[in-house]
């Protein structure tokens, strides 16, 4: 589609696949014994933030979106609209074509689908909260359908705080709601660090893991960056710089308490990184989405579902080279992505009651403005093309 003239070409939906294809390619290796490149079980490095990237710019593009909603006086159930046409078709559809395919399979069997247990897990794929297994998938691959889907309710929670933070941003200062919003993600995490992370136990700690609440310092910063970016000075060499910090603090040696704390402040370079790339990358990167879609939110609810289906074929044990398997589930994974975005995810956006694109290039022609006044010619170039939407 071609972009109207005042949309401006931008990276954040590559950036969105990229961050989905990290967590794509390590949970393959993890999961099917491999390696990939320089990437194994046995070491650690390799780019492990593709959750917070997620985060950090639902928190940019959401946030701009309610913002969108109050200025154009639209009631907030069109706020909400737009965020379920971007989450439930993908979600439906995925929740009915893997039982299709289960029962081809023969990987479940059709009284199983009828039993209890396995209708409160299309519930809760329905109800946006697919953090349950039922027993029937117990030997399906790793003994966890898909473990990537508890990030859903961890960002559908945050879209349900959204107008408040857009309302009170509104009678307040912006300074005073950011002071709030981080004061109440620093204890979030604090909270979470003390009980143990990821590793907690007890179910209560579970929920809470599943929520907004240990996470919305990355939303947070995306937030912050919604409104700072035009502001700051915007370097490339800041942002490989910050790159680099981002993997000093990242990898530091700690343990589950201690990761959730160094890796919320390795996420502070990371997202000037990524607004960097974001506005400033080459522009090859935002013609490759634009002609293939947004495949990032289908890449991501898919490939475990590929990872899974090729274990319980037997693929540990191929005669198979590491890298070679897990490009395998990139691809397919990728395949799937692509339908799922042109069959369901687009012409469900199309429904969408408004479009927060317009704001976001009101804000890229703000910081183009800034730039210009404030930074030496040849450090900056104009954006062209359509932006990353949430």
């Amino acid at each position: 589609m071609a972009d109207s003239g005042g949309m401006r070409r931008n990276n954040f939906d590559f950036l969105r696949l990229l961050a989905a294809s990290t967590v794509l390619i390590h949970h393959a290796v993890i999961h099917l014994d491999a390696s990939f490149l320089w990437h194994n079980e046995g070491n650690n490095w390799w780019f492990n933030g593709g959750v917070p990237l997620f985060f950090i710019l639902s928190g940019m593009m959401v946030y701009r979106s309610g913002e969108k909603c109050l200025a154009s006086g639209l009631p907030w159930r069109s706020f909400y609209a737009n965020r379920a046409l971007r989450i439930m078709p993908a979600m439906y559809v995925y929740i009915v074509a893997l039982t299709i395919f289960l029962l081809a399979v023969g990987i479940i069997t059709f009284s199983q689908a009828l039993t209890p247990t396995y209708g409160a897990y299309v519930a809760s794929n329905l109800l946006l909260i697919p953090v349950y297994t039922p027993p029937a998938l117990a030997d399906f691959g790793v003994g966890v359908v898909n473990g990537s889907l508890p990030t859903i309710p961890m960002e559908v929670s945050f879209y349900a705080i959204v107008p408040m933070l857009v309302l009170l941003a509104s009678r307040v200062k912006w300074r005073t709601t950011l002071m709030v919003t981080f004061g109440v993600a620093v204890a979030g995490i604090l909270v979470y660090a003390a009980v143990g992370g990821t590793e907690s136990e007890p179910l209560i700690w579970k929920f809470y893991g599943v929520t907004f609440l240990p996470y919305l310092w990355y939303f947070a910063l995306g937030m912050l960056w919604s409104r700072a970016w035009p502001r700051v000075v915007q370097s490339g060499w800041i942002a490989l710089a910050a790159i680099v910090l981002y993997f000093v603090i990242d990898k530091i040696p700690v343990g589950a308490e201690g990761a959730v704390i160094t890796r919320a402040l390795a996420a502070i370079p990371l997202s000037y990184a990524a607004m960097w790339f974001g506005y400033r990358g080459p522009q090859m990167f935002s013609r490759i989405t634009s002609r293939l879609g947004d495949l990032s939110f289908g890449t991501y609810i898919w490939h475990m579902i590929v990872v899974n289906t090729l274990i319980y074929f037997g693929a540990r044990t191929w005669p198979v080279d590491g890298t070679i398997l897990v490009l395998m589930v990139f691809l397919i994974s990728l395949a799937i992505a692509f339908a799922s975005w042109r069959l369901v995810e687009k012409p469900s956006l199309a429904r969408k009651p408004y479009s927060s694109r317009a704001r976001i290039a009101a804000v890229q022609d703000e910081r183009a403005n800034a730039a210009t006044k404030s930074t030496p010619p040849g450090n900056l170039r104009p954006d062209t093309g359509h932006s990353g939407e949430a």
